[in-house]
C-alpha cells in the first residue's frame, strides 16, 4: 500500500490552526488592540499636549505663516493645516513635478488629488511639515519655522513614542509592562537614542549638501550656472545617496524608534536596522502599511463611538436632573453661547465645552497611539522577515555594561 494511502495521512484531522505561524502579520491587529489600552491613550495624550505647547511656543514667535497650526495636532482638523505658497516649476509631465503636486506644493489645488486626501489629517500636516525644507523655494524664515517644529516634533514622540513601543511591545509577547510612571521614565531614560537616529541621519544629509551648495554658489553666475549644466549628472547621482538617506529617515524613522523600545539598543543600531528592514523588504513594509490603514478605520470608529457615547451619557445623566428644557439651553449654548445669560452660566458653558472638548483631544491622540502601537508590530514583522527573529523576543534587561 502507498503511503497516500495510509490511514495515518487520510485520517489527518487538523483540531486547532496557528495563526501567529500561519499569518504572522495577524499580530498587526493585535497591536491595534493595544491603542486601546489605558496606559497607550494617556502616554499619547500627554505626548499631544506636549507637542501642542511646543508648537505653540513656535507659532508665537512669528518665524513665518504657520506650516502647521499648533491646534492641528490635537484636532486632528485638516483647515488648521496652513497651504503654503511654495511652487516648484516643472514641465509636463516632469516626474519631480507629479511628486510636488501630490504634496500639494503648486498654485492650481482645484480639483486634484493630492497625498492629502487619503493621508490622516494630522499625519498629512507631519509629511508637508517635514517636506518643507526641502523645497528649493522656500525662505529662510520658512526653513526656521519648519525646523523649530521638526525638532520638537522629534523630540517629543522620541520620549513618548519610545515609551508607548515598549509598553506595547512588553504586551504583546504577555510580559508584564510598565504602566503610565514606568513607561515615561523608560522613555525618558532612552529619548537619546531616539533622537540621535534621526538627528544623525540629518546631520549627514546636511554634510553631503555641502558640495552641492558650494555649486549653488558658482550658479549664482551666469558662467556658473552653464559650468554647473556640464556638471549636474554627477550632482544627480551624488543626490541618489541624498534620497536614499532622506527617504530612509522619513519612512524608517518610526522602526528607529521601535527598535530602541524593543532592543534598548543605541542610535547607531536603530539606524542600521531600520535602513536595513525599510531597504530588504520595502513591499512587505508596504503591506504591513496597508493593513494598517485598513484596520485604522474601524479602530477609529469604536474610538469615536466611546468618545460619543462618554459626552452623551454624561449630559444625559445630567438631563435627568435638569429637565429637557434646560438641557436644551444649555446644549445650544455650547454650540452658540449663551448672549444673554449671566457671567456665571457663561463661565459654566465654557468649562462644559471644555471638558468636552477635553474627551475630543484624547480621540485625536488615539491617532499617535495607535501609529506607535502598529510601529511596533510592523519592527517585529520585519525583524522576523529579514533576520529571522522570532516574534516574540524582546530585550528585558539591561545589556550588560549598560549603567542603570
Amino acid at each position: 500500500m502507498s503511503s497516500a494511502n495510509s490511514p495515518s495521512d487520510s485520517g489527518r484531522i487538523i483540531h486547532e490552526i496557528q495563526w501567529s505561524e500561519a499569518l504572522p502579520w495577524w499580530i498587526l491587529f493585535r497591536a491595534a488592540g493595544t491603542a486601546f489600552a489605558p496606559t497607550v491613550l494617556l502616554l499619547a495624550m500627554v505626548g499631544s499636549l506636549a507637542l501642542w505647547a511646543g508648537w505653540s511656543l513656535v507659532d508665537r514667535m512669528q518665524l513665518a505663516p504657520a506650516t502647521l497650526a499648533a491646534d492641528a495636532i490635537i484636532s486632528a482638523d485638516v483647515a488648521s493645516v496652513q497651504q503654503t505658497e511654495l511652487v516648484i516649476p516643472t514641465a509636463a509631465g516632469d516626474l519631480a513635478g507629479t511628486t510636488w503636486n501630490l504634496l500639494g506644493f503648486s498654485p492650481d489645488r482645484s480639483d486634484r488629488v493630492t497625498i492629502f486626501s487619503w493621508l490622516p489629517r494630522a499625519a498629512a500636516g507631519v509629511v508637508r511639515l517635514v517636506v518643507l525644507p526641502f523645497n528649493p523655494t522656500a525662505t529662510l524664515p520658512q526653513i526656521g519655522d519648519a525646523c523649530a517644529r521638526i525638532g520638537w516634533f522629534v523630540l517629543v514622540w522620541s520620549i513618548f513614542g519610545t515609551a508607548i513601543t515598549r509598553h506595547v511591545a512588553l504586551k504583546l509577547i504577555g510580559e508584564d509592562a510598565p504602566g503610565l510612571v514606568g513607561s515615561i521614565w523608560y522613555g525618558t531614560s532612552k529619548w537619546l537614542a531616539s533622537f540621535n537616529s534621526v538627528a544623525f541621519v540629518l546631520l549627514g544629509i546636511v554634510a553631503m549638501a555641502v558640495p552641492g551648495a558650494i555649486l549653488g554658489l558658482c550658479m549664482r553666475t551666469d558662467i556658473g550656472l552653464a559650468v554647473a549644466g556640464a556638471f549636474w549628472p554627477l550632482v544627480l547621482g551624488g543626490a541618489v545617496v541624498l534620497a536614499i538617506l532622506a527617504v530612509g529617515v522619513v519612512a524608517g524613522w518610526p522602526l528607529m524608534v521601535a527598535a530602541v523600545g524593543v532592543e534598548r539598543g543605541d542610535s547607531f543600531q536603530a539606524i542600521s536596522t531600520a535602513f536595513s528592514y525599510l531597504y530588504q523588504r520595502p513591499l512587505h513594509y508596504a503591506f504591513y502599511g496597508f493593513v494598517a490603514m485598513i484596520v485604522l478605520l474601524p479602530a477609529l470608529f469604536v474610538a469615536e463611538l466611546f468618545a460619543d457615547a462618554i459626552t452623551m451619557l454624561a449630559f444625559w445623566a445630567a438631563s435627568l436632573g435638569m429637565g429637557r428644557d434646560r438641557a436644551v439651553v444649555v446644549m445650544n449654548g455650547l454650540s452658540s453661547g449663551l448672549p444673554d445669560a449671566s457671567e456665571t452660566a457663561q463661565w459654566g458653558v465654557n468649562a462644559l465645552l471644555f471638558w468636552t472638548r477635553g474627551v475630543g483631544s484624547i480621540l485625536g491622540s488615539f491617532g499617535w497611539g495607535y501609529f506607535w502601537a502598529i510601529a511596533t508590530a510592523t519592527y517585529l514583522l520585519l525583524r522576523q522577515d529579514v533576520d529571522g527573529t522570532e516574534l516574540d523576543e524582546v530585550v528585558l534587561d539591561e545589556p550588560s555594561g549598560e549603567s542603570a
